[in-house]
């Protein structure tokens, strides 16, 4: 969460960089030991889809140093988070629709928030973000309606 954090709030690269490196380790050393973890498809989706996200020039440069990351790769295993995590799954499922948004994949992001919204019926974010998201599909009216 810390990679994340630094990556798209803080907007500090190389911070996250070195928590996406930390996260993998650990998600990895969790799929060895439980290796139908769907938690440890959070941190490993969240490295994959940020690293596969950044410019051409900067994945080469980290290829170089051993990084790989895919933006596809990510989102699967994102959904695989989704699906079956057990302390992380919420959390999956919004990176999930925030990538999906991203990748103008309106569908599975609304699909995303509508399942939010369901679980977490009190939280007025998840509404809210639904709300825009039905209102931005709905066709634009005709001036002569």
């Amino acid at each position: 969460m810390l990679a994340d954090y630094a990556s798209l709030i803080d907007k500090r690269p190389l911070e996250s960089l070195k928590r996406i490196r930390e996260s993998e380790g650990y998600a990895r050393s969790l799929l060895g030991v439980k290796p139908d973890s769907g938690d440890a498809y959070r941190a490993l989706g969240a490295a994959n889809y940020i690293i596969g996200s950044l410019p051409v020039h900067k994945r080469f440069l980290l290829r170089l140093g051993g990084v790989q990351g895919g933006r596809y790769l990510g989102i699967k295993q994102l959904e695989i988070a989704a699906r079956q995590g057990d302390y992380l799954r919420p959390f999956a499922k919004i990176l999930l629709a925030l990538a999906a948004l991203r990748e103008k994949q309106a569908d599975l992001a609304r699909t995303e928030l509508e399942d939010l919204v369901h679980e977490f019926p009190e939280n007025p974010l998840f509404a809210r973000e639904l709300a825009m998201r039905r209102s931005s599909s709905l066709p634009a009216s005709s001036p002569h309606s």
